[in-house]
């Protein structure tokens, strides 16, 4: 169906993870042309990615080669009469759960569960774009969430700071999924603040929070454990 190929794209590039052979064997699995393409102009990039996971955990490429086959299978199955919502909402957890596991499976014990995560994430941001209507998707691309401050503000920079000092502590070691969380929700505050600073309008204003919203909502049943 191909109608949720953005979602896999989403996941090659939070983890960079799967390589393309040589005789392209695997690739000729995978039914889906736009998947096909993606992962053979990126060859060199995903190739590096793969070697570094390897070396954590080996044998994982064989494992990432069946599931992409599993998650082009499973994504021809999905029923073309849907809308690209509804497909999204339907199938994405189920098609993506071969690759979700092989990753989870390297990760160290406290990071288990970033894929999922991620998952969610998009789920959530899907569930929450398809529910505006055109006017407040246009919003998005308003100048105003884009262009950088004309002055410096003190309270934005503040907040930009200390995010930054929490990134800095994960910069030799994956986090876990509470850490990911801390971090995104603490950024809430900067985006926030920035929006009210550059944008003059309410509506634009509110759909930028609500589109970042949907991004943190999977992480309230985290920072409530």
């Amino acid at each position: 169906m191909n109608k949720f190929i953005f979602v896999a794209f989403a996941l090659f590039a939070v983890v960079s993870f799967v390589q393309c052979t040589d005789n392209d064997d695997y690739l000729e699995k995978v039914k889906s042309k736009h998947i096909r393409k993606y992962l053979r102009n990126r060859k060199d990039t995903l190739d590096s990615g793969l070697s570094k996971l390897e070396e954590h955990c080996p044998g994982v490429s064989e494992k990432l080669k069946d599931a992409l086959v599993a998650f082009g299978e499973c994504d021809d199955r999905v029923d073309d009469s849907l809308t690209i919502c509804d497909a999204i909402q339907s199938a994405t957890l189920n098609c993506t759960q071969p690759l979700i596991k092989v990753v989870d499976d390297c990760l160290p014990e406290k990071a288990k569960g970033l894929p999922l995560l991620g998952i969610k994430s998009v789920l959530s941001v899907s569930d929450f774009l398809c529910k505006q209507n055109g006017e407040a998707i246009f919003e998005l691309l308003n100048p105003c969430l884009w262009e950088d401050l004309e002055e410096s503000n003190e309270q934005i920079n503040e907040c930009e700071e200390k995010v930054t000092s929490k990134l800095k502590q994960h910069k030799d070691s994956i986090p876990s999924p509470s850490e990911v969380c801390s971090v995104v929700t603490s950024m809430r505050t900067c985006v926030r603040t920035r929006t009210e600073k550059t944008c003059k309008n309410a509506k634009t204003r509110n759909v930028a929070i609500g589109l970042y919203d949907a991004v943190v909502a999977p992480c309230s049943s985290i920072n409530q454990v």
